[in-house]
This record gives structure tokens, sequence and C-alpha cells, in this order.
């Protein structure tokens, strides 16, 4: 069927299978051998590799380097930790209400663990952190948030004039089927 100048044929649109024509690559086919084996223009599939080699460079680059990277990236981190601990001074911290404290006190106590287990794991000692400060904090935060004992209160007095006292019940504690808290007598 002819077509008319004004016409334009419709191209079927084809994949390209990008892990495969880089397995292809990688397994030393040529460009042109890759472009048959997918059923595209060779133009097609050399864009493709030369777009995607720079990444995959980059990703070898990562692969054999990472530990060099990532003891970079700790160095980083730690410089801009000790920056903000450096900030922080007296009327910054007594500004800090008790639960800000401990979650601060928290991150330190687990960045500072992590640092301590990876310095262990590179000299190829147990990584088990049994840190005596750990022990503390972790009390310290358990004392903090555990529920107070409820006070007696004053309901008013009796027929002979005593004073007559209620225990307010504690959020969460258990009560018997008489309406009495377990554990009370």
């Amino acid at each position: 069927m002819p077509m008319s100048s004004g016409e334009r044929t419709q191209r079927k649109a084809r994949k390209l299978n990008r892990q495969k024509v880089l397995e292809l690559a990688e397994q030393g086919m040529s460009t042109t051998d890759i472009a048959q084996h997918q059923g595209v223009d060779r133009s097609t599939v050399w864009r493709f590799l030369e777009l995607a080699n720079p990444e995959r460079q980059a990703l070898e680059h990562f692969k054999q380097h990472r530990g060099d990277i990532l003891a970079r990236l700790c160095g980083k981190s730690l410089e801009v930790q000790e920056k903000i601990l450096d900030s922080l001074d007296d009327g910054v911290i007594s500004a800090l209400n008790p639960h800000q404290k401990s979650g601060l006190l928290a991150v330190l106590n687990s960045q500072s663990g992590t640092l301590f287990d990876k310095e262990r794991l590179e000299r190829g000692q147990s990584t088990a952190n049994h840190s005596i400060l750990t022990k503390v904090l972790n009390g310290a935060l358990k004392d903090l948030y555990a529920p107070s004992t409820p006070q007696p209160v004053v309901s008013g007095r009796n027929e002979t004039g005593e004073l007559v006292t209620d225990t307010p019940k504690q959020i969460g504690t258990p009560q018997n089927q008489d309406g009495v808290q377990d554990g009370a007598s």
C-alpha cells in the first residue's frame, strides 16, 4: 500500500533487554552480534553500552574499594558528630527535657558501641559488647521510665472522724475480679 506524502509509518516498538546486553557484552560478544540477538540496530546497543559503562565502572570501583570508601564516610560522619557534640554547651543540655536527654544518651551510646564493635572486628576480636556504660545507661533508662508508686489520696473522713485514704490504681496494673489491684492487700 503506497504512502501519501503526509503519512508516517509506525515503527514497531522494540524492547532492549538491558541485563542480557550487559551479559553478552561481558562475554565479549560484538555490538553487531548483540544487536542481531536483540533485534535492534547496532547504534542502539552501542548507545546503551556507552551510557552503562560509567555506571558499571563506578560499581566495580566501589566493590574493589568499598572498605576505603566506607572508612572515609565514617570519618566524615565522626567529624560532623564531633562538631555537633562540641556545640552542646551546658545551657543547651540543661534545656533538654529528660526524654531528649535519654534519647541523646541512647544514640551516643549506640554509636560508640557500633564503632567499638567495628574496631574489635577489624582486630579479629569478639564483637560482643559488654560495656559497663551500656548496663548503667540501660538501668538509668529503665528507672527513668518505670511507673511511679501511687501515693495515697485523702478522700474524706469516716463516721468516727478519721481520715480515709484511697490508693489510686496504676495505669496498666492488672486487677482481680473484685476490682482490687493484683498484689495489693
